[in-house]
């Protein structure tokens, strides 16, 4: 039996080796497309998006505005001018992404002690730089109307001090846990380095079935049926070590290489990574089984990769999703990888949360009922590829 294994082993080996583009996509392209996915994102966050303003009267008080907008990280001034219009011009050009318009009455508002309006306008189409751009805006215009406020204060003969307490009678200290920099790379990085590995090792698993009836193998009839079981689970667990083991390993070379923390217990996030790959392994056999060649199943792959990462509640809460969009997900090994994944690296949590321990659960009853339908859509190609064989002789 162990000789029998060892045979098998060997077998899925060769052919993995004879099969350069199986092997690129199994070995070297999920590390290679991680590093990518994650390298876009290696800046974090959105800085230095590019404003016009429109200043129609030069003032030190507009030009302190000014400045305040361009010494922040987030924006750059890159036109001042004197016309909405052509700043509008830009804008839609995509020349910059916000209109500063500082109206004629700005400064003698502020010498009133009156209220003093500033337009901001941004780029909503681009939703990430929009939203940066719209917390960003007020941040600099509230720390600009406490300046100004102050400074009355203290020509009144107040201290800075109670000139701030007046201007802000209640502070608040904000602590963002876990994302303290709110950075993209941190919210995205290891969800989509899962995706990637997810359609990746679903491809080279359902190509591997695929191909054996391309070729002449396992279920073209031309073996004994006992021979036919033993690759089928030989097949089985060659991928399943050998993807487990690819998976750590992408996840911890991303992880050291962008600098995630691990939070959580590596004893966790091992068990989650086993039960992904036995869930991933029953779904790739049984869409290679049932495919009538490689192309077909890979060209189902390719349409599925968007709605398996939108529905598996990673980048949208499900919560803000219709119901049975809900329901349809947790039929997905994503939506029980992705966030539990992003969970036990930066939050910390374990498999003594229930949400976690019903995510690893989920995924080890999903993959029993994919290796038992995978293993009795297996037996029937293989009776059909019997018969066939039979009536041709």
């Amino acid at each position: 039996m162990v000789k029998t294994f060892f045979k098998g082993f060997l077998r899925e080996l060769l052919l993995l080796w004879k099969d350069k583009r199986m092997l690129f996509m199994f070995l070297i392209a999920p590390l290679a497309l991680n590093i990518v996915v994650c390298g876009a994102f290696s800046n974090g966050v959105v800085n230095h998006i590019p404003l016009a303003a429109v200043e129609t009267s030069s003032t030190a008080q507009t030009r302190a505005l000014l400045r305040a907008f361009d010494e922040s990280d987030r924006f750059d001034v890159t036109a001042v001018l004197q016309s909405q219009e052509e700043a509008k011009r830009m804008l839609e050009a995509g020349e910059v992404q916000g209109i500063i318009v500082i109206p004629e009455n700005y400064t003698r508002n502020l010498q009133l002690g009156q209220q003093a309006e500033v337009l901001v306008g941004v780029n909503s189409a681009n939703n990430i730089v929009g939203n940066s751009a719209v917390v960003s805006v007020m941040q600099v215009v509230k720390t600009v109307s406490t300046q100004v406020a102050v400074k009355s204060y203290v020509a009144a003969g107040s201290s800075i001090a109670e000139g701030t307490a007046k201007v802000m009678p209640v502070s608040s200290i904000l602590r963002p846990w876990f994302n303290p920099q709110f950075s993209y790379l941190t919210y995205l990085g290891l969800g989509l380095s899962g995706l990637v590995f997810h359609q990746l090792f679903l491809m080279t698993i359902a190509s591997a079935f695929a191909e054996e009836k391309e070729n002449g193998g396992i279920l073209a009839g031309s073996m004994a049926r006992r021979e036919c079981m033993i690759h089928f689970i030989n097949k089985m667990f060659f991928y399943g070590a050998a993807g487990f083991a690819l998976l750590v390993l992408n996840i911890d070379v991303v992880m050291r290489l962008f600098g995630f923390p691990m939070r959580g217990s590596r004893a966790d996030l091992l068990l989650l990574c086993g039960a992904f790959i036995f869930c991933l392994l029953g779904f790739g056999a049984l869409l290679g089984i049932l495919s009538r060649n490689v192309l077909h199943a890979i060209q189902w792959l390719m349409a599925l990769t968007y709605p398996f990462f939108i529905l598996s509640g990673f980048s949208w809460p499900h919560s803000e999703m219709p119901g049975y969009l809900v329901q349809a997900a947790q039929v997905l090994p994503s939506t029980h990888f992705l966030n539990p994944l992003r969970e036990i690296v930066l939050m910390g949590s374990g498999f003594e949360r229930t949400a976690l321990a019903h995510s690893r659960d989920m995924l080890i009853l999903l993959g029993i009922a994919a290796m038992l339908l995978s293993a009795a859509a297996f037996a029937w190609k293989m009776l059909r590829a019997e018969r066939k064989e039979a009536a041709e002789a």
